[in-house]
């Protein structure tokens, strides 16, 4: 609308094995796939069917409607009230290479 994506669809991966092999194109090797998406690879290993479709962006004419340039401020986030994605199991911790990618360094508090 005017120049603004409303709405977008596809047809999605619904075999293990493609979704594993565009893993590894990634560089995402099988224990990482597992840490990261084993909740994605348990629910295709019993037989997804093809499925897709379109969906339209609510939110986002919400946005272009109220004349707001972030997106967030018109979805409902976060999750839950604690910030949790209860199906994607996030938060979880990130390994050593993605906080360097983001140039973010963790500092633990000490024990007491």
């Amino acid at each position: 609308m005017n120049g603004s994506e409303i709405g977008g669809g596809s047809i999605r991966i619904h075999r293990i094995d493609i979704q594993q092999k565009v893993f590894s194109l990634l560089g995402i090797d099988a224990a990482a796939q597992k840490a990261k998406f084993g909740f994605l690879l348990d629910a295709l290993q019993y037989g997804a069917p093809p499925h897709g479709g379109i969906a339209l962006g609510l939110d986002r004419l919400v946005m272009i409607l109220r004349g707001i340039n972030n997106i967030r401020d018109v979805i409902a986030f976060p999750k839950t009230q604690s910030g949790a994605d209860l199906m994607c199991g996030s938060p979880s911790p990130l390994d050593e290479k993605q906080l360097k990618e983001v140039h973010i360094r963790v500092v633990q508090p000490p024990a007491k």
